[in-house]
């Protein structure tokens, strides 16, 4: 089946997401039931919470509700494809929460000028702006080794080869 013909994404208002995705990131098929239940285990990491929120029915007759609802989120997390999309989803969601390079160079640049203030409103202290000086100079350093590592290796893979040659 080809992505044009995969279904578009519905509206899922019981679980307070935007949308349900009905394909996973590697083309795999998910019922909105499926999809809901990732969304849901991914917030609560409780299985049997999911499963009862995604809407999945369970027998009447027996006694404890609970118990159904987790054996039924346990036989839902021990398919492969849905394991491989709870990952990939938090995997995504755990690298929007991580600060980039820039951002940290950035936040460091702006207590070093004292543009940030701390909880109380008070400006920056110069033990914090030297701090946050010698932590940029640290990671400039850094970046520079790299850099000059970088090009003598470089180098050296050059003047091998015309020997070589």
């Amino acid at each position: 089946m080809s992505p044009s013909q995969l279904p578009e994404p519905i509206n899922n208002h019981c679980s307070g997401l935007d949308t349900v995705t009905l394909v996973t990131h590697n083309g795999q098929r998910l019922t909105p039931k499926e999809s809901t239940f990732i969304n849901l285990y991914l917030k609560t990491e409780d299985c049997a919470k999911a499963a009862e929120e995604a809407g999945y029915s369970i027998r009447d007759n027996f006694k404890n509700k609970a118990s159904q609802y987790y054996k039924k989120g346990q036989s839902l997390l021990k398919k492969d494809y849905i394991q491989d999309e709870i990952r990939w989803r938090f995997e995504k969601m755990q690298a929007a929460n991580i600060a980039t390079a820039q951002e940290v160079m950035v936040y460091l640049t702006s207590v070093m000028r004292g543009e940030e203030k701390d909880q109380f409103g008070i400006e920056t202290s110069i033990a914090d702006r030297t701090a946050a000086a010698k932590e940029l100079n640290r990671r400039f350093k850094e970046i520079e080794d790299a850099t000059k590592t970088s090009a003598n290796a470089k180098e050296v893979h050059l003047v091998l080869e015309r020997r070589n040659a």
